[in-house]
């Protein structure tokens, strides 16, 4: 009788103590809970990064809308994937520069590091910016 209920709690225990990939778990929204996850400098840090990319580049197609990346940071700060929408003026799905304006942002988006948070959740943070007349006029 005694062997049936060791068996069944060292299984218990065994499958409670595992612990998911570090990017296997849900993502939350950085802003849910208290959680408060941000990047060491947060918006500063964001706008320098993508600033060079920003002065420079024109004569984006389609000329105006949006473009925006969903990180997904692991519990440690670890950036375990991102996301990219892109629409234009009419909210429509739609490729910038037949998509190079978006793989040059992910590139920039990889070399964010020190993630911070206030809890250890895996969560998802959002780096908009804005397209118009040609050019990335705003970043948020």
């Amino acid at each position: 009788m005694k062997t049936p209920f060791v068996l069944i709690l060292v299984i218990l225990f065994f499958s409670f103590s595992e612990d998911q990939p570090e990017c296997g778990e849900r993502s939350l929204p950085y802003w849910y809970n208290g959680i408060n996850s941000r990047v060491e400098g947060e918006n500063i840090t964001i706008r320098r990064a993508f600033a060079e990319l920003q002065e420079y580049t024109n004569n984006i197609y389609p000329v105006d809308g949006f473009i925006t990346l969903r990180l997904h940071i692991s519990k440690t700060g670890k950036l375990c994937d991102m996301e990219v929408f892109e629409i234009d003026k009419d909210y429509q799905k739609t490729s910038f520069n037949q998509g190079e304006l978006a793989r040059e942002l992910q590139m920039i988006a990889i070399e964010l590091k020190d993630w911070k948070r206030d809890k250890e959740l895996k969560t998802y943070n959002l780096i908009r910016f804005k397209i118009k007349d040609g050019k990335i006029e705003e970043i948020f």
